[in-house]
């Protein structure tokens, strides 16, 4: 698993690729938390176009992180959800509680314009 942050004022985007599972999960809660903490920012993007396998474990640790960035205010977007992940955020009853955007320029575009739905797929309307 590899994770890459971009950093703006107003969001951070988490590219992650390759497989989020019991292996990987640890690492990848720590380098989320500690770029988080680092930056300040309170929206964070989680890009998951590589993600190429997620677990329960995978799953666990993006419900934790979505849940302490919405402690803080801030909102939580996973986008370019491969369609085998999207099946288990689905399977796991997740997508009534992630936000997604079909892309990051969407979900970026949500941010930045305020218009961020609350709960299930966020939507440009586009």
């Amino acid at each position: 698993m590899e994770i890459e942050f971009h950093v703006t004022p107003l969001f951070a985007v988490a590219r992650v690729s390759g497989e989020l599972d019991l292996s990987s999960a640890a690492k990848f809660r720590n380098l989320f938390d500690q770029q988080l903490r680092k930056s300040g920012v309170p929206n964070v993007i989680v890009n998951l176009k590589n993600l190429s396998f997620i677990d329960s474990t995978g799953l666990g640790v993006l419900l934790g992180r979505h849940k302490a960035v919405k402690s803080w205010g801030g909102k939580f977007i996973l986008s370019d959800v491969p369609p085998k992940i999207m099946s288990m955020l689905e399977m796991a009853g997740l997508m009534r509680v992630l936000d997604t955007a079909r892309t990051e320029q969407d979900a970026i575009g949500l941010i930045e314009s305020g218009g961020y739905a609350n709960q299930g797929e966020a939507s440009t309307n586009e």
